[in-house]
């Protein structure tokens, strides 16, 4: 439900389900869930702000209708239109 509501990206597997999920789940040695992979990271339980410092991307709102958008990070400055409202801004990344 977080990453639906903060509009991240994201692949669901139930290791109860899934089999392949499972074996990928034991061979890494993780013991709870959720567990999250993240570029070559794993973090177990939901710790947002580790999710977020993960990410190659930051969501911000747009500062006119609140939208939530993906910034890239390590870009330097960049321009960005929001596409709900057509608002612009200008972001160090």
């Amino acid at each position: 439900m977080y990453l639906r509501q903060e509009g991240i990206p994201f692949e669901e597997r139930d290791i109860n389900e899934d089999r392949a999920a499972r074996e990928d789940f034991l061979r890494r040695g993780l013991t709870g869930v959720p567990s999250f992979l993240i570029g070559d990271q794993v973090v177990v339980g939901l710790d947002k702000q580790k999710i977020r410092s993960l990410m190659d991307f930051s969501i911000l709102p747009c500062q006119n209708c609140r939208k939530q958008l993906r910034i890239p990070k390590g870009k330097g400055k960049i321009r960005i239109t929001c596409p709900e409202c057509g608002s612009r801004m200008v972001k160090e990344t």
